[in-house]
């Protein structure tokens, strides 16, 4: 039997700085995958490994990361001590418990690929549509369940990238017209319930917009 630890899902909103650096150890597709997330952040990402991925190399060419053409080595030790996260992504289970160990004594954020109990935080599959943001995680199911949830949510979720801009303004216009919070929850609960969120999934959302625009403009009517 298998125990994987389990992870207490929260979201935390890491502000990176010019001068942070985010450490890659490996240059593998995993490699590649986790550099892609902060590519257009504000820091200075590293990559250790004498081999990347063909993705990579393109993004060093056009100098979005630092690549130390090399294996890890104490050389590095000062890198790691010094970074913000720690991304270990080789296959060699002693070097990875090597450079675990180096981030542990300097209390650095570690995510080690091989090794999912060994990590301080996870990078769950995420969907980016408009204003809508979901992270996935199947709790080391496997990467596998995670691209099928994550398309079927696509697939499912996506009109929500129309309704979701229009219901902000709505809910902005509702702000100003009923004053009292309680009101105002009911007032969503009363127009925009399940079934109306299942129209929507359904591609019915210009008629719950009209429905929604009809019940605002009621209320502007009576004040």
């Amino acid at each position: 039997i298998i125990n994987y630890a389990r992870f207490i899902m929260i979201s935390l909103t890491l502000q990176t700085t010019a001068s942070d650096t985010i450490l890659f150890v490996g240059g593998g597709a995993v490699a590649e995958r986790r550099l892609a997330l902060c590519l257009d952040e504000p820091c200075q990402c590293i990559v250790i490994s004498p081999v990347i991925t063909d993705q990579m190399k393109a993004w060093h060419e056009d100098n979005r990361f630092i690549w130390h053409n090399t294996v890890f080595s104490d050389d590095h030790i000062d890198i790691v001590k010094q970074c913000k996260l720690l991304f270990i992504c080789t296959d060699n289970k002693a070097v990875n418990d090597y450079i675990e160990a180096i981030a542990r004594n300097n209390g650095i954020l570690v995510n080690r690929a091989d090794n999912a109990t060994a990590c301080d935080f996870t990078v769950p599959s995420t969907i980016d549509m408009g204003d809508l943001h979901v992270a996935i995680s199947a709790n080391n199911g496997g990467p596998r369940i995670n691209r099928l949830v994550k398309q079927d949510m696509m697939n499912r979720y996506n009109i929500l990238q129309i309704a979701i801009p229009r219901l902000k303004i709505m809910r902005e216009e509702v702000k100003l017209l009923i004053p009292s919070v309680e009101e105002r929850s009911q007032f969503w609960r009363t127009h925009l319930g399940e079934s109306e969120f299942q129209a929507i999934l359904k591609g019915q959302w210009p008629l719950i917009e009209e429905k929604l625009h009809h019940a605002i403009s009621g209320i502007r009517t009576k004040s």
